[in-house]
């Protein structure tokens, strides 16, 4: 699957929830998604194979439906889903920059830690969230390069809390060896 096709899957992920918002990236958002897809997407879809995004590129338009219905899951000022885009104010939503989405692999959807360890040692996300093996992974691509890792655990009324963190190097320290997954 080409970056255009990848991302297309970033941008349009929403329309089976909300079919009729239009969630077209401004200027300043597409080189961002572009990026994403070439620097983060298509490397792991060539190693591991297809890509799904289960939450991708969020507008400021489709920010408001989603905040109507869940406001509680979203992070907007810092998850980087929103690019570059700006609020009804003129105001970049994440001040972060690079775009971001979360993903499942195909054949990967019980063992998401095996993507995220390969992610973690080979290439040059921003920022890595991880919810559970069986859950999707959040990767950001962006000017900073961090390679920040965070477990966000979900507490039993669903609210999702920062656990360990750390970076790149300390994966193993952070989640468990592979082999423990």
């Amino acid at each position: 699957m080409s970056v255009n096709k990848l991302k297309e899957k970033v941008i349009n992920w929403h329309q089976h929830r909300y079919p009729n918002i239009d969630n077209s990236p401004d200027e300043q958002s597409i080189n961002p998604i572009s990026d994403l897809c070439s620097n983060i997407l298509l490397p792991i879809q060539n190693k591991f194979g297809e890509v799904s995004v289960t939450y991708g590129f969020t507008s400021h338009s489709l920010l408001k439906e989603i905040k109507k219905l869940n406001p509680s899951h979203i992070a907007p000022s810092l998850d980087q889903h929103a690019s570059y885009e700006k609020n009804s104010r003129g105001k970049v939503i994440c001040g972060r920059g690079g775009a971001a989405c979360d993903i499942v692999v195909t054949g990967f959807e019980t063992n998401m830690y095996e993507i995220a360890k390969w992610v973690a040692e080979n290439l040059p996300f921003d920022r890595m969230y991880l919810y559970g093996k069986d859950r999707p992974i959040h990767l950001s691509y962006g000017p900073d390069q961090s390679r920040f890792i965070q477990i966000m655990n979900t507490r039993k009324d669903g609210r999702r809390l920062p656990g360990k963190r750390g970076i790149n190097t300390e994966f193993n320290n952070i989640i468990g060896k592979v082999n423990e997954f």
